[in-house]
C-alpha cells in the first residue's frame, strides 16, 4: 500500500463518491489493516466542536474572499503541530489537471482555524507511513478530516475554489474547484 496512491485516489473520490461512502472505505481499510480498535476509535472521535470552528472560520474567510475578489481559498492543517489549521486566502488559483499549487503559497490573507488534538495524538503513536498499521491510521484521519470540513464546505455558499491539505501535501486536495 503506497499512502500517496491512496491520496490521488482520494482526490478523485472527492468528486465521485459521497462523503458517507468514503468515510466507510477508510473506516474498513484501518479495520482490516490494523489489529484492535483503532478504526472505532478514530471514528468514535466526535467532530463537532472541530466543525463549528471550521464553519466559522470558514464563513470569514468567505467574507474577505468577497471582500477582496480573491480567487480561492485554502485549508492546511499540520498533522504534526496538533492538526493546528489556518485557511488562506488566496489571489490566484490553478486547476488540478493544471499539476501546479504554488498559487496556495501565495495567500493574501489568513485565518486560523482549529486544531484537532485527539487526531494529532493518534498520528503521532504510529507517524505518517512507516509501517502499514501507520499508512491505514494516517488515511482514515485524513478522510475524517477531509469528510468534517467537506460537510461544513456544503452548508456555505461559495463562489470560489476550495481546497484541502496537510502541511507540505502535494497535490492539494479540491473540494470544489
Amino acid at each position: 500500500m503506497n499512502i500517496f496512491d491512496y491520496l490521488e485516489e482520494l482526490q478523485a473520490e472527492l468528486f465521485e463518491k459521497s462523503y458517507e461512502e468514503m468515510e466507510a472505505k477508510y473506516y474498513e481499510l484501518c479495520s482490516t489493516t490494523v489489529k484492535g480498535n483503532a478504526a472505532e476509535r478514530i471514528h468514535n472521535i466526535s467532530l463537532d466542536t472541530f466543525q463549528k470552528q471550521v464553519k466559522s472560520s470558514l464563513q470569514e474567510a468567505v467574507h474577505i474572499v468577497n471582500e477582496q475578489s480573491a480567487k480561492a481559498i485554502y485549508f492546511e492543517y499540520d498533522m504534526d503541530n496538533n492538526w493546528e489549521s489556518t485557511f488562506f486566502i488566496c489571489d490566484g488559483y490553478s486547476s488540478l489537471f493544471e499539476e501546479d499549487d504554488d498559487w496556495a503559497s501565495d495567500w493574501i490573507d489568513e485565518i486560523e482555524g482549529p486544531s484537532n488534538k485527539e487526531f494529532a495524538q493518534i498520528y503521532q503513536e504510529n507517524g505518517f507511513d512507516a509501517t502499514e498499521k501507520a499508512k491505514a491510521i494516517t488515511l482514515f484521519l485524513i478522510v475524517r478530516t477531509l469528510v468534517a470540513f467537506g460537510t461544513v464546505a456544503k452548508s456555505i455558499k461559495l463562489n470560489v475554489p476550495l481546497c484541502i491539505g496537510f502541511h507540505d501535501q502535494d497535490p492539494i486536495m479540491r473540494i470544489k474547484e
